[in-house]
């Protein structure tokens, strides 16, 4: 895929915050010797590796495998992570919290998120030396039985919502389900912390609700009509967000799906800023089979990477 700016440049500061992690590359007889170069080869992408200045080979490394390989994209960056531990520790300048914490907000920038580099216990390890960590964690026991109670909490609350959910599903008027229907979406953004704002109106439109999710902001339509959404209603959501700022971003939830015809003739002509939720996808969240954010980051992913605007949550994770 081709990259925007915006990414183009997060690359490049990415790629300034790595330049420290790891050598650029080194003798091939040396052993053990790793390397950008060497991880590169390691992973099958030694072709996305140029040489020559480090600086450069390394910013053309994460572009070129971030157009060409974005599979590979996540693995490389968590390997080059790994092995500076080792590295950066015998040069006597170990790994710190905070690089890894600035390179995950650029990592955020690109439109992804990387689980194991936010991992608590890990960027906890690269704070301190390790008496002060066992101190903590010594600290830390005495707060699980709260953690646990907050837990349960927040599982009653989603619970009450799936049973709001279903007890909508009998109401014959179909225009008050809807108004109910954004209501619980609204506590929905709320209970993941997506800092929702309920429905208002800018001149001429009304707008269901928006949200907001890794730094984006998405306008929220949401319907629950007898029939499945057709075409002028995806149309007329498109307007509103391509109406708003370049950076807006968009999520329709129709309970009932959405006609074929109406998804196809929305990917013709110009680069959807907005991908679906059905009723499947809702319940799996209400359910707890998947948190809100992951799947709203599964599926501005796929969007990205394959231009596809509605895939459900049991496609994204076939456990389900």
């Amino acid at each position: 895929m081709a990259l925007t700016l915006k990414q183009s440049r997060s690359i490049q500061q990415i790629a300034r915050v790595l330049y420290d992690f790891l050598p650029g590359s080194g003798s091939v007889t040396w052993k053990n010797h790793v390397s950008f170069q060497s991880i590169a080869r390691d992973l099958k992408l030694v072709n996305n590796w140029p040489g020559g200045n480090k600086a450069r080979a390394i910013e053309d490394l994460l572009r070129s495998t971030l157009e060409n390989n974005s599979m590979a994209f996540e693995p490389l960056i968590e390997r080059v992570v790994r092995e500076s531990l080792t590295y950066r520790e015998r040069q006597g300048n170990p790994l710190k919290r905070a690089d890894v914490e600035c390179l995950n907000g650029l990592i955020l920038e690109l439109g992804f998120k990387f689980p194991n580099l936010w991992d608590e216990d890990f960027l906890d390890s690269l704070t301190g030396d390790s008496l002060d960590r066992a101190t903590r964690l010594a600290r830390s026991s005495s707060t699980i039985a709260r953690d646990d109670s907050a837990t349960t909490g927040r599982m009653a609350a989603l619970m009450s919502m799936r049973d709001d959910f279903f007890a909508l599903c009998s109401i014959s008027d179909r225009q008050a389900a809807g108004f109910a229907l954004e209501k619980l979406l609204n506590s929905l953004f709320e209970h993941f912390g997506l800092e929702p704002r309920s429905s208002f109106r800018v001149i001429g439109e009304q707008i269901d609700g928006s949200f907001v999710l890794d730094f984006e902001t998405y306008l929220a339509e949401a319907k629950w009509t007898a029939a499945p959404t057709s075409a002028a209603d995806l149309f007329a959501f498109r307007g509103k967000v391509e109406g708003k700022s370049s950076a807006t971003r968009g999520l329709f939830l129709s309970i009932n799906g959405f006609t074929s015809d109406g998804t196809d003739a929305l990917l013709r002509g110009k680069q959807p800023l907005f991908f679906l939720m059905d009723g499947s996808d809702l319940l799996a969240v209400l359910q707890d089979q998947i948190e809100l954010p992951q799947l709203l980051r599964l599926k501005q992913r796929r969007l990205a990477e394959e231009g596809r605007l509605l895939l459900g949550a049991r496609e994204l994770l076939p456990v389900l």
